[in-house]
């Protein structure tokens, strides 16, 4: 880091007053150095949340792929009951059934007449 000067500067000395263009190209190129330093340490700080923020968005991105398939197992076990009960009663009341997908039908038909 850039050290400031001592404040001699406040004795009211004339002399401790001027600085020269050497002490001021000293003081630049010590800025510069911090500046470079700090740039550096800005790049590993970043470097070090983008891998980070990676592993974090990679385990959400599994856990929304676990839900998912968990959503869709519990789905598909729901339609596959729902399609036995649905064969089951069919085969209970095939008549009925007959007469009802009838009646569906008709109506679907009448809807889209119109």
């Amino acid at each position: 880091m850039a050290t400031p000067k001592s404040a001699t500067a406040s004795t009211g000395n004339a002399a401790n007053d001027q600085v020269s263009a050497g002490e001021i190209e000293q003081d630049i190129e010590r800025i510069r150095a911090d500046i470079a330093a700090l740039a550096g340490s800005l790049k590993k700080y970043g470097a070090g949340k983008t891998g980070e923020y990676a592993s974090k968005a990679s385990a959400a991105g599994e856990d929304l792929t676990k839900m998912s398939q968990d959503a869709l197992n519990t789905l598909t076990r729901e339609l596959d009951n729902y399609e036995r009960a649905l064969v089951s009663g069919v085969r209970r009341h095939p008549l009925q059934s007959l007469g009802i997908a009838a009646g569906v039908g008709f109506l679907i038909a009448a809807l889209v007449r119109r």
